[in-house]
């Protein structure tokens, strides 16, 4: 019931976004702070109860098995830092195929796996089908130097078959979960409608980590005391941590700056945070099967 109601308010919430877009526009860099903000508000806290995860997926932890879950997840963003200033062009489809993965568990519960995983690549996919100039923009700010006529060359085909995937998801949800039909046409029409700055906006920070946290409460059941104590102090750690990393590097113009801070940021922490969201995700299906057996 509460995803529903979730589910409900993100497609008022859509509709709005998509209303307000028809009569106004905003500058690139307007979309990267208010993508900036959306993400420290909501979309940095659903990664920082990543020690709660752990804690439910280890039992009983001291204080040796903390820092070597906290020196591990410091050392795999670290990691994937460096490597994506080595290796740019691989890190973004890298970024991009995990993305998609990571973002097909946000219809666990109402689609077939086949479904979800067409859903959570459409989502990455059709934003550079409908808009593949500002995409475009956006990977040279990432130090990515692909030309608009070889992207549109290799998205045409998977971007029609994501257009056949969302509409054919909305079909199978539709006499189902009538919410999710709506929810998945509305990020098809905001992909469509919107620029994907705020695309991005409006499904990662108004879906998919509320989705996360909603999920994570639902299981753990945490008391409003741990859960502010973890995204306070894990959001605030991640931003002093993408920042001093982009700073460190050669001054650019604002908007790259901020496109880098936000995205080079979110995938250095996409990569730890998905190996401990698997790992507690098997853990509860491992314990589900047992109480069965």
């Amino acid at each position: 019931m509460i995803v529903q109601r979730h589910s409900i308010v993100f497609c008022f919430l859509s509709a709005l976004v998509i209303l307000l877009f028809h009569y106004f526009t905003m500058s690139t860099l307007t979309q990267l702070v208010v993508l900036a903000g959306a993400v420290i508000l909501a979309g940095l806290p659903h990664g920082a109860l990543d020690p709660l995860l752990f804690i439910q997926t280890n039992g009983e932890i001291n204080r040796k098995k903390s820092i070597r879950f906290y020196l591990s997840y410091v050392l795999g963003a670290t990691v994937t830092f460096l490597f994506w200033l080595w290796q740019p062009e691989i890190s973004l489809m890298l970024f991009l195929v995990i993305s998609a993965w990571h973002f097909a568990d946000d219809w666990c519960a109402v689609l077939p796996r086949s479904y979800q995983l067409g859903v959570g690549a459409s989502v990455i996919i059709l934003p550079i089908f409908f808009q593949p100039v500002e995409v475009i923009t956006l990977f040279r700010y990432l130090g990515v130097n692909w030309s608009q006529t070889a992207v549109a060359n290799v998205i045409f085909i998977p971007g029609v078959l994501a257009c056949a995937v969302m509409i054919l998801a909305v079909l199978t949800s539709l006499y189902r979960k009538s919410w999710a039909s709506l929810e998945i046409f509305s990020l098809g029409a905001l992909a469509f409608l919107t620029p994907p700055l705020i695309f991005f906006s409006v499904y990662f920070c108004l879906l998919h980590s509320p989705r996360h946290i909603l999920n994570v409460i639902e299981v753990l059941k945490p008391n409003i005391r741990s859960l502010l104590i973890y995204g306070i102090t894990f959001t605030l750690l991640s931003l002093v941590i993408i920042f001093a990393a982009v700073e460190s590097r050669t001054a650019i113009q604002s908007s790259a700056v901020l496109t880098q801070a936000i995205f080079i940021g979110l995938f250095c922490l996409t990569v730890p945070h998905m190996f401990v969201v698997n790992r507690f995700r098997d853990n509860l299906v491992n314990r589900r099967s047992s109480k069965h057996c």
